[in-house]
């Protein structure tokens, strides 16, 4: 082959070489930059998911943290042991109970003291004397300086009732006579222990908050039919308050039938 030939041939293959390598770092680089984009998509990624993950996080704690708080309380009151005045209260808990409180304020002690010795409450005792006003007749019930309510039990009911409260000489040293009067209480009507047949309707109405429609129904009828199976009106109280002692001079029987 002639020289200016191979010339020719060296220098067309140097050429496809040259291209051959540039087109494989070419190729290199573009691999290298698909490599470093993917990193970096996947990083990116996992910082957005790393950055949920926190987020969620917080807002759990953040709603722990809000249910775990306890509630303040506003207003808190305890009532009081006493309210420091001279005071007698009588209340009606059943027919045959009476609840009733006092107080004597300290300006009243410092003038009893004063007036009567400085013994005086040493001296003396406390009582509670109930008026039945109704009947007209007087109890007295022995308490003590540690206590300011009592439960007093009653015979009759349905009468008007006030409490007393004073105090009396336990010793020679006292420098009361008998009593010392120091406050009475409101008058208490107490409730009635049994029924009052006089007053009874034999007309009884039912009406149904549904509907609005009132129905009557007469119990006449079936009350005497259950009282016609006992001996008489007596006999008929007895058998509904077999644990009571019931004092028939008092009931108004005067419409109550009897065989």
């Amino acid at each position: 082959m002639p020289r200016k030939a191979k010339d020719e041939k060296d220098l067309i293959e140097k050429k496809e070489s040259k291209k051959k390598t540039t087109s494989t770092s070419k190729e290199k680089k573009d691999t290298v930059k698909k490599v470093s984009t993917t990193k970096k998509k996947n990083t990116t990624a996992a910082k957005k998911t790393t950055s949920k993950k926190t987020t969620s996080t917080k807002t759990k704690s953040t709603t722990r943290k809000k249910n775990d708080k306890k509630l303040d309380i506003v207003e808190y009151y305890d009532l009081p042991y006493r309210y420091n005045e001279t005071i007698v209260k009588v209340l009606a808990q059943t027919p045959n109970i009476l609840f009733v409180y006092w107080d004597i304020s300290d300006e009243d002690k410092k003038n009893y003291i004063e007036k009567y010795g400085e013994f005086f409450f040493n001296d003396t005792k406390p009582v509670l004397i109930v008026h039945n006003d109704t009947l007209n007749y007087s109890f007295e019930i022995d308490i003590n300086d540690y206590a300011n309510s009592w439960y007093i039990h009653i015979n009759d009911s349905n009468c008007d009732y006030r409490v007393e409260l004073g105090r009396r000489p336990i010793n020679k040293y006292a420098q009361i006579d008998n009593y010392l009067y120091i406050s009475s209480s409101n008058e208490m009507d107490t409730p009635n222990d049994h029924i009052l047949f006089d007053t009874l309707d034999k007309i009884v109405y039912f009406k149904n908050v549904k509907t609005n429609v009132t129905l009557s129904k007469d119990i006449s009828l079936s009350f005497l039919t259950k009282l016609g199976k006992i001996y008489n009106a007596k006999e008929f109280y007895r058998n509904i308050y077999k644990d009571e002692n019931i004092n028939f001079d008092k009931l108004n029987l005067k419409n109550m039938p009897s065989s």
